[in-house]
């Protein structure tokens, strides 16, 4: 099969792969609707199969080498119940597409035109998924741009074709949903977001409470690095942290470096330690976000001695003055309540959050108590944010290298 044979070149493979999209779409062939695009309905076969084929295990102990999208793109087809001007339009967006530099050449094809995961795309390309997703986002958005340049499509069907090309998963939103409630976000993310949040009721309501929250923040001076996490617990007992940092910008210094990010496609240098933050345990950031919702791609360290990760900036698409954000999510499964169950009394709870920064800093904590809960009492802290449909603890003030910073507070949950 012509599929098979673009994507793997050891010709066993090839057999055995073809001979098995075949004998699956011939015990399936009872489910096709006879629409005259056998051809299709084959391909849809075909692509799955070569999704669970890279995902295998026997796929990373061959010695199969992958084709390029070079030997490819140049040769798309287009199905002929296609329309002409479909046709045209699609033709004309392989080929912007194939203009893009090679990273995000294959990350914005392998993933739009089929539907590869970025996880998929990594495990392939044995780079970090990070990567996959700052090639991805910087890859569309120049497909973008150009196909309004040259006016091939009016911004409604644009924004048609961003909600085709992106779906997210569950942990995907998430990790986009503050970016999407204060609006530092692209208009590709944005729309999916929407998507998601219409099918998940908790969603969206945090992502209105985030909103609510975002307005109510108090920042520090100009001169003054800021800090900040807000910590959301689901439901299913997922626990989600966006985790904030505002670092100070001299102009003449900002002016320097995005020169040289200019001259270096966004590159920091290698022997240059830029932007850095860190955390307790393995690596488990997803990817942090700039001032306007880019993506900014880090190295991680991680010391076992220690059980911290250090993480670096090693490339961004700019650095912002007078303040340069890095606005980063952490996302942990299966955690199990956050809330204390208190003996004192039936029905009473204990919510608290706590942080040490090591530095002079603004710093504030918000946790999100649960939707039901009433007869709040803070035991630390500076108080209670109503935001809506949650309620958030909070403590916010400066602090020196040497202290923490608290918050702590009892309720109960109604019925």
């Amino acid at each position: 099969m012509m599929i098979v044979r673009k994507f793997v070149k050891n010709p066993e493979i090839v057999k055995d792969l073809t001979q098995e999209i075949f004998i699956k779409a011939y015990l399936n062939y009872d489910y096709y609707t006879e629409t005259g695009k056998v051809r299709a309905w084959l391909s849809v076969i075909a692509h799955n199969k070569l999704k669970n084929y890279y995902k295998h295990e026997s796929y990373r102990n061959t010695q199969a080498e992958f084709i390029t999208l070079e030997d490819y793109m140049p040769s798309r087809e287009i199905l002929p119940e296609q329309s002409a001007e479909e046709k045209d339009f699609t033709e004309q967006v392989i080929k912007i597409i194939n203009t893009l530099p090679q990273k995000q050449r294959d990350a914005v094809f392998y993933s739009v035109i089929y539907n590869f995961t970025e996880k998929e795309i990594a495990s392939m390309q044995n780079i970090p998924v990070g990567s996959v997703k700052s090639a991805k986002h910087y890859g569309l958005e120049k497909v973008k741009k150009i196909i309004l340049e040259k006016n091939l499509i009016n911004n409604d069907l644009i924004g048609k074709v961003k909600n085709n090309m992106k779906k997210l998963t569950k942990q995907e939103a998430y990790a986009l949903l503050y970016q999407y409630a204060k609006n530092q976000i692209s208009g590709e993310d944005k729309a999916a977001v929407e998507a998601y949040i219409k099918t998940d009721g908790e969603a969206a309501n945090i992502a209105e409470a985030l909103r609510e929250l975002h307005s109510k923040l108090t920042y520090a001076r100009n001169d003054q690095t800021m800090h900040y996490n807000i910590s959301i617990s689901l439901k299913d007992c997922t626990n989600i942290m966006y985790s904030n940092i505002g670092t100070p910008m001299d102009k003449e210094e900002t002016e320097k470096r995005n020169a040289y990010l200019d001259a270096n496609g966004g590159n920091v240098p290698a022997n240059e330690t830029w932007f850095n933050f860190g955390s307790d345990g393995t690596p488990n950031t997803i990817q942090p976000f700039d001032n306007e919702g880019n993506i900014i791609e880090y190295a991680a360290a991680y010391n076992a001695e220690s059980n911290h990760t250090r993480y670096h900036c090693i490339k961004l698409k700019k650095i912002y003055y007078p303040t340069h954000w890095q606005c980063s999510v952490y996302y942990h499964e299966n955690c199990g309540s956050p809330y204390k169950k208190l003996d004192i009394a039936p029905n009473l709870y204990e919510a608290r959050i706590q942080n040490h920064f090591g530095g002079d800093v603004k710093t504030a904590l918000y946790r999100i108590l649960p939707s039901n809960a009433v007869n709040i009492k803070v035991t630390r802290g500076n108080g209670v944010l109503d935001c809506g449909k949650y309620k958030f603890l909070y403590a916010d003030r400066y602090v020196t290298g040497d202290e923490g910073i608290y918050a702590e507070c009892t309720f109960n949950l109604s019925e």
